[in-house]
């Protein structure tokens, strides 16, 4: 895909349309696939903006075990707000054809096990806090467990919007809810509230999602249940949510085993370095994401034309997010005391580890979603499970030697089993392991140069200039030679990606 192509240009003019032509190209599903995703990077970027600003001040309010003991938290909330989805969303943009019922009949069905999921974590809090030997863990986690149900009010909402490509709706909501759980967050922090602030923004950033996801919708469910249809929902459903559940615990449980072997500040140390990651990823990665599922299910009978929406997408992804990722890790060491405070300079060892994932985390982020929209639920659920068995096998035999080597623990079966995905994905659509790797090899070579450049010249700049203007100047290095290496090694890519980036959003 080039910039300025005529059809991707029409299809980006018509994102905002409820519903595509009859028998819309590739290209032209790609290319509007493309001008949802800009209004997501847009949304991304003040996103990034706000919660990063709410982030910096608040890793100064708040110690290390505070964040630790919330991220602890928040991996029981994010497993089991998979469970309270029960993959209903997907199969509401899967569908071909969406009904009023089955779209009802999904909403309470998921308002129903958001309310058992509540209740089931707030009478699990007790035992959790004893197994942790955390006593303040209880009542965060009470607090916590009423997620459930908020979100579960407005996720069909969600997936209604993401089905029409309303994602310029989608992206203002997440920028309104964001700014009001950080103003929140903020207030509670400078009041002495420490933990609690976090709590506190987590609850009305979710509140505020759901708010504003039925004001973008302004749909309302009937009462009627179709019970047929609940079991084909949860029939599909289980096997996504359990894949999800399975992927989310692969990372998420580093953190677990971390709690058990390590300190809740070592955990602080993991979160803020994730944090970190997530943080490119909202711009760089998230954006393609959040439209992939779509974008494949209108192009499941197509498998060519999916295979190259996929490449092109983990290209673009790639092309912002691998030397984001490796400048990072190049200036992590003064980077990390100079936003967060001194305080967290032990994550700075964790980052530069986790950086090392960049092109994988791209490639597999787009891949996973290729399972769910071609209908292969049981194929994904099975990958899943032997990538958890895998990563929780590597986290027990490295969590007790330190916490670098369990993150490194998990860097290494990412790159070891990521190969067996892509060869499963090959089975259905045409993507190979080598076309992968021949596709994302030019700009992962070129930010390897940018970042080794980087760790040469960052000593000399910093003694003459010191830490924070040697900061500066070596990220403004850093991202000149990666743009001379792009132009001179990758100008098709360069001028995609400029297409993608500067092309009309309205």
């Amino acid at each position: 895909m080039t910039a300025g192509t005529p059809t991707l240009t029409e299809a980006a003019a018509a994102a905002d349309a409820s519903d595509f032509m009859p028998g819309p190209t590739g290209a032209e599903v790609t290319g509007r696939s493309f001008a949802a995703a800009r209004w997501v990077a847009l949304a991304s970027v003040g996103n990034v903006v706000l919660s990063f600003g709410v982030f910096l001040v608040l890793a100064r309010l708040i110690a290390p075990a505070e964040f630790g003991m919330v991220a602890i938290a928040v991996v029981f909330i994010d497993i089991l707000q998979i469970v309270a989805r029960c993959g209903l969303p997907d199969a509401v943009v899967q569908r071909a054809d969406l009904d009023e019922t089955f779209a009802a009949t999904a909403f309470w069905v998921m308002l129903g096990t958001g309310f058992l999921c509540a209740i089931a974590l707030a009478a699990s809090a007790g035992p959790i806090a004893w197994i942790f030997d955390m006593p303040e863990l209880r009542p965060v986690l009470s607090a916590l467990s009423i997620c459930f149900v908020i979100t579960a009010a407005g996720a069909i909402h969600e997936a209604r919007l993401q089905r029409s490509f309303g994602f310029r709706k989608l992206a203002l909501r997440a920028l309104g809810a964001n700014l009001a759980g950080g103003a929140v967050a903020l207030a509670m922090a400078y009041a002495g509230y420490g933990v609690w602030s976090l709590v506190v923004q987590r609850l009305v950033a979710t509140t505020a999602t759901t708010l504003l996801t039925w004001a973008a919708s302004r749909w309302v469910p009937s009462r009627h249940v179709d019970l047929a249809a609940a079991r084909s929902q949860i029939a599909f459903g289980s096997r996504v949510f359990c894949t999800y559940l399975l992927l989310v615990l692969s990372i998420r449980s580093q953190e677990v085993i971390a709690a058990y072997f390590l300190s809740a500040a070592d955990i602080g140390y993991l979160r803020l370095a994730w944090r970190c990651i997530d943080l490119v990823s909202q711009v760089a990665v998230i954006p393609l994401t959040t439209v992939g599922l779509t974008t494949y299910a209108r192009l499941q009978d197509r498998p060519d034309e999916l295979a190259a929406a996929f490449q092109t997408f983990t290209v673009a992804s790639c092309f912002v997010a691998v030397p984001a990722f490796l400048g990072m890790a190049a200036v992590a060491p003064t980077l990390i005391p100079f936003l967060f405070g001194d305080q967290w300079h032990d994550a700075a060892p964790v980052l530069r580890i986790l950086a090392l994932l960049a092109p994988e985390f791209v490639a597999t982020s787009m891949l996973w979603m290729i399972f769910t929209a071609l209908g292969r639920n049981g194929t994904a659920l099975r990958l899943a499970g032997a990538q958890f068995g895998l990563g929780a096998l590597a986290a027990v035999v490295t969590a007790p030697l330190g916490l670098v080597a369990l993150v490194a623990g998990h860097v290494a079966r990412a790159y070891l089993f990521t190969p067996a995905i892509v060869s499963v994905v090959g089975r259905i659509v045409p993507v190979s392991n080598r076309q992968l790797v021949r596709a994302l090899l030019p700009v992962t070579a070129c930010s390897a140069a940018m970042a080794a450049l980087v760790l040469l010249i960052q000593d000399p700049i910093h003694a003459a200039l010191g830490d924070r203007l040697g900061l500066f100047a070596a990220v403004g290095i850093g991202i000149l030679a990666y743009a001379g290496l792009a132009q001179v090694f990758m100008r098709d890519t360069v001028s995609s990606a400029l297409g993608f980036f500067l092309r009309r959003t309205t």
